[in-house]
């Protein structure tokens, strides 16, 4: 139900609704025929009491010796043989001993109808006469119908008593009549219901189409837009129902903060590349148009060559960071930057990761201009193909070179410094040639700063030196 659309929703609901008017318009029928049926017995009752009042008036005249008593029977009953009603109907009479005095069919007067029954073997003169004895009523019975004798309808009679003579008078509801009313007011109904349902339905069926298209207009605004094929500037218009209008409202409203947006993102992105035009006048960087439909496709277009310049500008960052970062005549770290990352490593390592600061230094003293530099260029391409690729490694002018490493043992910076003091002190022909000393400091952790480890290592440097050099002391 949650995926079911609003007009199949609607329908669902009309048809609960025509179903309801269905099942209400069938109660009413049933209703109406139980009241005009009680109307039609009413008539009926009233009918046969009309009749007992004549039979009251001629036994009243004969009481007051105005007939004889035969004289007065004879005229009431030609008094009421002469009464029809309802396109035919009758009112029949019987004496106390089930002999017809009075019928509508004339065959029947003389004979005792007092056994007679309906098709289902219901008693029906019996019971009228026992009803009519006992203050009148009604009895129910099934008659043959006059056009289909197959058929049997239920039939009504009213019955009533005039003791002094002891005559029975009854007459039946004229179901024809009944019949041919409860059509025409099923018939009426029916009709109603029809037409009821039509212009409920026509109503509804305008209703649908006019709120579908006004929803299909939006669906495909928004679909658009998230296809990035929808224009940034366009607006939806603010009509329709209240629901309609409220997304149409909340929709202009995205828009209007996107189109912001991009409109920022491309005057901030026309800024940056004029910039990154500024820095890399040899680059092929072009500057953005601005096109005649702001999409979200030409945003996203928009943040990725913003994105790729920056990225390349992140290059071009690293690499200026790093040519800033090396001495050029060394090929290792500049001392600043050497400094910098070395406190951050060290500030940065689990407390038990052993981790040394080796200074290593050779006489330079007695040493040329151009001597001292091929020493210096010599030993730096030691220390670049000696040490690990993470140890920290620079040099420092008058002094020698230092560097930083961490390990997972703790004789493994003794080693190496020893190797590297070795390898720095034999000349081309592998003969020793120069004197190197090597002051070191080494600590679990970070339990000492880089400033301390530098001092340290100093100490231990100027005690190899004034005990004759080519020594490696730890601090």
């Amino acid at each position: 139900m949650k995926r079911t659309s609003i007009s199949v929703r609607i329908w669902f609901i009309l048809g609960l609704f025509s179903l309801g008017l269905l099942i209400n318009s069938y109660l009413e029928t049933t209703n109406t025929r139980n009241a005009v049926q009680s109307c039609y017995e009413d008539n009926v009752q009233h009918i046969v009491d009309a009749a007992k009042g004549i039979i009251q008036h001629y036994h009243s005249r004969y009481l007051a010796g105005e007939l004889t008593e035969e004289e007065a029977k004879r005229l009431a009953l030609e008094a009421i043989s002469a009464i029809s009603y309802d396109n035919g109907n009758y009112i029949f009479m019987g004496d106390n001993e089930g002999i017809s005095i009075s019928n509508g069919m004339k065959e029947l007067v003389g004979t005792n109808i007092l056994g007679m029954q309906d098709p289902t073997g219901l008693p029906l003169v019996r019971n009228l006469y026992e009803v009519a004895v006992s203050g009148g009523g009604f009895v129910d019975y099934q008659w043959p119908d006059t056009e289909n004798k197959s058929e049997l309808l239920p039939k009504t009679s009213y019955a009533d008593y005039f003791e002094p003579w002891q005559w029975t008078i009854g007459s039946g509801l004229n179901i024809e009549s009944l019949r041919q009313d409860l059509h025409v007011i099923q018939e009426a109904s029916w009709i109603n219901l029809v037409l009821v349902m039509l212009s409920v339905g026509l109503l509804v069926l305008f209703f649908i189409r006019r709120v579908n298209f006004q929803v299909k207009s939006v669906v495909e605004t928004i679909r658009k837009l998230a296809g990035g094929q929808g224009d940034l500037r366009e607006r939806l218009p603010i009509s329709g129902g209240a629901e309609i209008s409220d997304v149409a409202t909340s929709y202009n409203l995205l828009v209007a903060k996107l189109e912001n947006m991009a409109e920022q993102v491309h005057r901030e992105g026309d800024r940056f590349l004029t910039a990154m035009q500024r820095m890399q006048p040899q680059s092929d960087i072009t500057l953005m148009e601005k096109p005649e439909q702001l999409t979200l496709d030409h945003l996203q277009s928009m943040i990725s060559q913003i994105c790729n310049q920056a990225e390349a500008l992140e290059h071009a960052h690293e690499n200026l960071k790093e040519m800033a970062e090396q001495d050029p005549a060394t090929g290792l770290l500049s001392q600043q930057a050497f400094n910098l990352r070395t406190a951050e490593r060290i500030a940065a390592l689990d407390p038990n990761t052993p981790n040394t600061l080796v200074i290593l230094a050779f006489d330079q003293e007695a040493l040329t201009h151009q001597t001292l530099t091929e020493r210096v260029s010599m030993a730096a391409g030691v220390l670049r193909h000696g040490l690990p690729d993470h140890v920290l490694a620079c040099h420092v002018a008058g002094k020698g070179f230092v560097y930083w490493c961490s390990y997972t043992d703790a004789s493994e910076g003794m080693r190496l410094a020893m190797s590297l003091q070795q390898q720095m002190s034999l000349g081309v022909d592998g003969e020793r040639e120069q004197t190197v000393s090597v002051g070191m400091s080494a600590v679990l952790g970070g339990g000492k700063s880089y400033e301390l480890m530098f001092s340290e290592a100093e100490r231990a440097l100027i005690r190899a030196q004034k005990e004759g050099g080519n020594r490696v002391y730890e601090y």
